[in-house]
């Protein structure tokens, strides 16, 4: 028999994560004989310790239900691990990006077939200094908006409470910038720079083609670089970020590595998979083949 360990957080999606995961599992032990454990989270952090606890029980997979931030600490956890069960993932979150990349089923019916079908693809993940994410740090301009959102706020406005704040912020953040020298694979670039994007899939923050090159399985990082410059030419970039022909900008800066440095002039906060993910100066790499994963 099959054992799939379920890790969700209660408060997600207007708190109905738990509702769509316990339907999903419903369906598919009338039809498979699975079984399911389930595991809600409680503060942050249960979720990493609840997947390596999942890694360690001999689980044939473990299933992430929630927004970017319970991937992310579920996927900290498992990497933490030398033998790691393949990993599922319903998005049930106010953002689910990563899950929006790989075109996951967000309803309970369409995620229990996606179980029954058992297709899976091996992925990369990305690990800036001692932590992992799955699709994006960052830093610069409009970086901590998603650290500034209540729960409260997530739950009445869902995706729109995001927006919000970083209309109201604009002009503050449009006057971020410094200058960083980025190392990749060791290749040296200094600029002036108002915003930087570190990622592993295509896409964040609702953008689908933020890294219109990247691949999840090609063992190399995206980064999109985003000079200082004024406001009517950030607002001809911001035009074409919609098609990922935002790149062609002279003030676009777009390349890709194994390996990336990141040393601001000063202390930069990074966002990490829309949490706080520490400071740079920090060393971010790809790790080439990390995890299975469930996919359409």
């Amino acid at each position: 028999m099959k054992r799939y360990f379920v890790i969700y957080n209660p408060s997600s999606g207007k708190e109905l994560a738990g509702l769509k995961i316990f339907s999903a599992a419903e369906t598919v032990m009338s039809i498979e004989n699975i079984e399911f454990s389930f595991y809600a989270t409680k503060k942050k952090g249960d979720g990493e310790a609840a997947a390596i606890r999942g890694c360690t029980s001999g689980y044939d997979m473990i299933i992430a239900c929630g927004g970017d931030g319970t991937v992310h600490e579920v996927v900290n956890g498992m990497m933490k691990c030398p033998q790691r069960p393949k990993l599922a993932i319903l998005p049930a979150g106010t953002v689910n990006d990563f899950a929006e990349q790989l075109k996951l089923p967000k309803a309970h019916d369409n995620f229990a077939s996606l179980m029954l079908q058992n297709n899976f693809k091996t992925i990369d993940v990305g690990k800036v200094n001692d932590d992992y994410f799955v699709n994006v740090v960052g830093g610069g301009a409009f970086t901590t908006i998603p650290h500034k959102v209540t729960i409260d706020a997530k739950t009445i406005l869902g995706k729109y409470a995001y927006y919000y704040k970083a209309a109201v912020q604009v002009p503050e953040e449009l006057e971020i910038s410094q200058n960083i020298e980025y190392i990749i694979d060791g290749n040296s670039y200094n600029i002036n720079t108002l915003l930087f994007l570190v990622i592993n899939s295509s896409g964040a923050g609702g953008f689908k083609y933020l890294c219109p090159k990247a691949k999840l399985d090609d063992g190399l990082l995206d980064i999109v670089i985003f000079e200082k410059t004024n406001n009517a030419e950030l607002f001809q970039i911001f035009t074409k970020v919609f098609n990922g022909q935002h790149i062609t900008h002279p003030k676009v800066h777009y390349y890709q590595g194994k390996k990336i440095k990141i040393i601001p002039e000063k202390e930069l906060l990074l966002d990490t998979d829309g949490d706080p993910g520490g400071f740079a100066p920090a060393e971010i790499q790809s790790v080439h083949n990390a995890i299975d994963i469930l996919v359409p």
